[in-house]
């Protein structure tokens, strides 16, 4: 392999509706990236550049129909007919909230969720039909699970994301997916190395700082990956965040050799892939630019390099920094190394890489998600006659609740007062509720909202509450009784539906720490 085929290897582009105006780029800056929501131009790059690797996108809002999947993933291996190397088609399908897959024959729940259930064999089994599906539609290698603890309910980013507060919980139920995930035949990429789960920004934004000192990261951030190291796992994703107790340099943690070789590689001994969390978020430009921040990620010790915001701009600055000596050959090989190792410890060089097919779903998602709903309070009285107000934050709920009660006999009267509804919205509301029979109020990260803490406080007591998203709005103290789904997907309220209406028993408990809870 020449320099430039060694480098294609290390780069992973998007492929799908992955456009400028989707990057977390300045609007100047927009208009001189590399627009990918072409598969043509994708296949183009693929052969161009001999790279390594693609993350799937959804084309259209509502998510690909499988046919359309299968015939993407075929089309961007087949690129690669100059180099002959199989390509690792990656996506992000954690399950609930984060799914680039998204009919509802590829939905199961989210880590939280499946916490709730109290069973690590729920997440071994979620990440099992995960698995099938992906591999199933020709892709390889997924972006979960996640291994951040969320130890801080103001985290914008993880949250739900999350299996818990507790260290060992969330390790035990990494364990668990990385098992499943990888029995399926799929990679598993733990993240977000060193850990994610304190953090009050949003690294798709800007450059999170977390001042864990190195015995709390040791005791909190650490047991997740060492555990998924211990199972094998695949690949560890790196975070964009600095963590100064662990470099104090303050660079962030995707271009840190003292994060990325000292910790990851050398304390856990992990010798897998290391990629970086994408390029084209603020967290990895901020301090040194997009083609320079490709660079120092494979200096600190990472293998692949996912979506840069220009990928001809930072495969071409690789180029420059191996062909300088500032990257040493070394390094380059030694990563390239890995990328072929893993492709072929998946087949990819055997031609399974083109074996796609439509998936048949293995069933069993909607009694995952029922096993981890949570009721806190008051026993739940199901709505099943008279008039029902459903007020609040009902986003993409408002259908499937509302059509769930409809269907138990209720009258509903549905008012969706958005994210952060004014006085007036919250009286309008509040109205409707207090001449209605029962009132169903529905949160949506309410903590972080203070119209919806204003509507919980203006609707009489006595109504049901349903947190359609984080747990933490159970601890803002109203309402009788509040059912938890950790998710406003579609299978999710699903769930919500038939235990409101009492078709189906909640089976979940809390998995993390909610003040006043």
């Amino acid at each position: 392999m020449t320099v430039s085929d060694k480098v294609g290897q290390l780069f992973v582009i998007p492929v799908g509706r992955h456009s400028p105006n989707a990057l977390r780029l300045p609007p100047d800056q927009r208009a001189g990236a590399v627009q990918l929501d072409s598969v043509a131009q994708t296949c183009e790059l693929v052969d161009r550049y001999r790279v390594g690797g693609v993350c799937y996108f959804p084309g259209q809002a509502g998510g690909d129909d499988p046919a359309t999947v299968a015939e993407l993933t075929a089309a961007v291996q087949r690129a690669t007919h100059s180099s002959g190397v199989p390509l690792l088609v990656a996506t992000d399908q954690e399950g609930g909230t984060v799914a680039r897959l998204r009919t509802p024959a590829f939905a199961v729940p989210g880590a939280m969720a499946l916490a709730a259930t109290g069973d690590p064999g729920a997440a071994r089994e979620a990440a099992r039909i995960i698995g099938a599906e992906l591999r199933a539609l020709g892709i390889n290698q997924n972006y979960a699970p996640v291994a951040d603890v969320n130890v801080n309910p103001a985290n914008p980013v993880i949250g739900v994301r999350s299996f818990g507060s507790d260290p060992a919980q969330v390790a035990e139920y990494v364990t668990a997916q990385v098992q499943g995930m990888q029995d399926s035949g799929v990679a598993a990429t733990v993240k977000h190395f060193p850990g994610h789960g304190d953090t009050a920004t949003d690294s798709h934004l800007g450059l999170p700082v977390i001042e864990h000192d190195q015995q709390t990261w040791r005791k909190i951030d650490a047991p997740p990956f060492r555990a998924a190291i211990a199972a094998g796992v695949d690949a560890v994703m790196s975070a964009h965040l600095a963590m100064p107790a662990l470099d104090p340099s303050g660079e962030p943690a995707t271009m840190s050799e003292p994060i990325l070789t000292g910790l990851l590689r050398t304390e856990l001994g992990f010798d897998g892939v290391v990629v970086t969390d994408a390029l084209d978020m603020a967290g990895a430009r901020e301090r040194h630019g997009a083609e320079e921040a490709a660079v120092r990620a494979l200096l600190a010790g990472a293998d692949q390099l996912l979506m840069p915001a220009d990928v001809e701009a930072a495969i071409a600055a690789v180029v420059r920094a191996v062909d300088s000596g500032r990257v040493p050959m070394e390094r380059l090989d030694q990563a390239v190394g890995r990328v072929l190792r893993l492709k072929r410890r998946l087949g990819l060089f055997d031609g399974l890489h083109l074996e796609v097919d439509n998936p048949s779903h293995p069933g069993g998602a909607l009694a995952l998600a029922l096993a981890g709903i949570t009721v806190l309070g008051s026993p739940l009285r199901p709505v099943t006659s008279g008039s029902v107000a459903l007020v609040g934050c009902l986003a993409t709920g408002a259908d499937a609740l509302a059509a769930a009660l409809s269907a138990a006999g209720a009258q509903v009267i549905a008012v969706d007062t958005g994210s952060d509804p004014d006085q007036a919205a919250v009286v309008r509301a509040a109205e409707v509720a207090g001449a209605a029979d029962r009132t169903v109020l529905v949160t949506r990260s309410a903590w972080r909202w203070p119209g919806q803490q204003a509507l919980l406080d203006a609707v009489d007591t006595g109504f049901t509450a349903v947190a359609i998203r984080e747990p933490y709005d159970a601890g803002l103290g109203a309402g009788d009784t509040w059912v938890l789904s950790y998710g406003d997907d579609a299978l999710a309220l699903e769930a919500v539906g038939q235990v409101l209406t009492g078709r189906s028993r909640a089976g979940g408990r809390l998995p993390v720490d909610v003040p006043g809870r």
